[in-house]
């Protein structure tokens, strides 16, 4: 019971603060995100965003895939980020225009999105379930030996 609350509570709880969660699924900002992380990010206005902050940005105006890359530069005529993975040895072809902003990064937990995809296969549902039932059963278990011995 408690690993299951070890894993749910940082995948839920900073939801109810505004936070938003993100899984890091490629290499570009290692060594600090590594593969298999998971990314807290804070909603953030363009104006909030400065030269070396983390953020997260839709790929494209018609689709939900983001990217997690550091901003390296702002060109505010064009509205427009420069971008740059940390392990990559050149900025982002393309900028990331304003309106594709999500947010700031503020947080990294590694891997606790390769915790979270395992949790969400048959047999990590399985596992829970199974856990869960332990727990369940252990419980009942103590329950009644604690009336046996209160009947003595």
């Amino acid at each position: 019971m408690t690993a299951i609350l070890i894993v749910v509570l940082p995948l839920n709880l900073p939801k109810w603060f505004g936070y938003e969660i993100y899984g890091i699924v490629s290499g570009s900002m290692e060594p600090e995100y590594p593969v298999g992380s998971v990314v807290y990010v804070k909603d953030a206005s363009p104006r909030e965003v400065a030269v070396g902050d983390v953020i997260v940005f839709r790929m494209g105006t018609n689709t939900d895939l983001t990217g997690t890359h550091r901003v390296i530069g702002i060109n505010e005529e064009t509205q427009e980020y420069i971008t740059k993975g940390d392990a990559n040895p050149e900025a982002d072809k393309d900028p990331v225009a304003f309106s594709r902003l999500v947010g700031k990064a503020v947080l990294c937990i590694p891997l606790l999105g390769r915790l979270s995809a395992g949790l969400h296969t048959t047999t990590g549902i399985i596992v829970c379930a199974a856990i869960f039932a332990g727990s369940l059963a252990c419980w009942a278990l103590a329950e009644c030996l604690k009336g046996k011995e209160r009947g003595k």
